[in-house]
């Protein structure tokens, strides 16, 4: 069993031994690694790391080892890409552009919801002036008709009074007794006095 696992570690060192890294360490060959390569590497300086670890971390591992070990210069690890702990920026990143679209799209609608208001109050005003501009229209056209009966009544008026002036057998005066013009009311007891006036006439005639 010993010897399958020394097998195993010689096997991991003679491959890695052919691994540039390994034979000239720097972080340019560092990052042209793959994970698996780069595991193997951690493992081969004995760096203890989680398997569920991103690729950049476990990178960051191997440079701070070779680092304090002096096989790498510190200056490796200013210019090296930190690894951030989560996607917490991204994130945030990626909330900002989708609230910006959103609100870009708010304000889009809101300006055709305008838009929409706008024409349609103008086209209300527009009915609106055109129903009163006819509604005086209407107006003035019967006011136009009423004079026009008015003055054809008159016109009918005077016509027929130069008619009765030229005509001499409307209003001629004969000169004889009018009666209506003579008609006096009779007091109620008329008829009474009457009947006595004749009988005395009618006694005056006996005795003779």
């Amino acid at each position: 069993m010993e010897s399958s696992r020394e097998f195993n570690f010689n096997a991991a060192f003679l491959e890695l031994s052919r691994n540039k890294f390994v034979a000239s360490p720097s972080v340019e060959e560092l990052d042209s690694l793959k994970k698996s390569e780069i595991v193997k590497v951690a493992k081969y300086y004995g760096i203890e790391f989680q398997p569920l670890m991103r690729k950049d971390e476990i990178k960051r591992y191997v440079l701070e080892y070779l680092v304090d070990e002096s096989i790498l210069p510190i200056t490796v690890l200013e210019t090296a890409i930190t690894v951030p702990t989560d996607n917490t920026f991204e994130l945030k990143r990626l909330e900002i552009e989708m609230n910006k679209e959103i609100r870009l799209k708010e304000m889009e609608r809101e300006r055709e919801r305008e838009e929409r208001e706008r024409k349609m109050q103008k086209e209300k005003e527009e009915r609106e002036m055109q129903m009163q501009k006819e509604k005086e229209e209407r107006e003035m056209q019967m006011q136009r008709e009423k004079e026009a009966r008015e003055h054809e009544f008159r016109l009918k008026q005077l016509e027929l009074g130069v008619i009765k002036a030229s005509d001499p057998k409307i209003g001629l005066d004969t000169g004889g007794f009018d009666v209506s013009k003579h008609v006096k009311i009779c007091p109620p007891n008329f008829r009474r006095i009457m009947w006595r006036n004749s009988l005395t006439i009618s006694k005056s005639w006996v005795s003779n």
